[in-house]
Formats: structure tokens, sequence, C-alpha cells
């Protein structure tokens, strides 16, 4: 488990996600190649998060740190952020690898969001972002149909019209 956790939600900055490159006597040195890949790992497999090659944000001499926002709708666990650099142009290609958690601030029991008429509770909103994790690991696209039974009707949905539909918003 990672003993560095964020919120769903939470603005990423300087002090979150971050990576210091020195020269061997210490003082801070720019990479000639960096960059970083998220993945979620709340299943025990890693699965890319968003693109494969992003690239920090810079301040000073030798600091880098990934600027992103957690999703609201981010799975709860843990994930790994994966930075690849060279010191030199001609340097190997070196790795670091950081766990981290994502985790629910807000208590989410007793809210309700309603489907068609439906009531839907947080365990049934959780149930369906579980499933949707598992089409995801699965390389299930969006755009993949499947039918469902929603108390006694049948219905055939996008699997992105199924999360937007639940959620809100696109995945």
């Amino acid at each position: 488990m990672a003993n560095t956790a964020f919120y769903r939600g939470q603005q990423l900055g300087r002090e979150d996600l971050n990576i210091y490159l020195a020269s061997p006597n210490g003082t801070p040195t720019n990479a000639a190649e960096i960059c970083y890949a998220l993945y979620d790992f709340t299943t025990g497999r890693e699965v890319l998060v968003g693109p494969e090659r992003r690239i920090p944000a810079n301040p000073s001499r030798g600091e880098y740190f990934a600027s992103l926002l957690v999703p609201l709708d981010a799975n709860v666990g843990n994930y790994r952020i994966r930075w690849d650099f060279r010191e030199t142009v001609s340097g190997p290609l070196q790795q670091v690898v950081m766990a981290f958690a994502v985790i629910d601030k807000e208590g989410r029991d007793g809210e309700h969001r309603h489907y068609q008429g439906f009531e839907l509770d947080y365990h049934e909103r959780e149930l369906s972002r579980r499933l949707r994790v598992m089409l995801r690991d699965n390389c299930v696209g969006e755009e993949e149909e499947i039918d469902l039974d929603v108390g006694g009707e049948k219905m055939t949905l996008s699997i992105r019209d199924l999360y937007e539909t639940l959620h809100g918003t696109a995945p």
C-alpha cells in the first residue's frame, strides 16, 4: 500500500508527485529527456491511465512534478507513477516508480442518483464503476454495447452511455 494518498478531485502540484535530479556533486540539473505515465493498480494489474508519455512541469532546474487533477470518478485504491528520463542525450533510459493511493474524502453512502426513474444508491453506482474497470481491463471499448434489464425493461446501451448516465460525465 502506498503511504502517499490524494483525494478524488484534488489538484496535484509541486509538492505532490515530484522528482528532483542532481549531478553527482549535488547540483540540480535538468534531464535531457523526461516524461511520466500513470497506472491504475486498484485491481492488482497495472493499467495505463491517459497518455503514455506525459510531460511534467519543470518550475526550477532539476525539479519536475506531475501537474494533474485527480478525476472525481477515479477508482479508489493504489496507483503508480513511472518517471522515465535520460540525464544526457546519449545516456541510458532510467526509471523511477512511485506508489500512491486515491481515496474518497466524502462519505458517499447516502448519495443517490436517478436513472430513468430508478433510484441508484452508492452501492449500485459502485457496481457500475467496477463493471467499467473490468471492461476496461479486458479491453472492451467505450462504444461496445451491452444489454441491460432495468426494472424489467430491456435496453441496449454503449459502455460510454451507461457510464455517462450513471455518473454524469464521460470517462
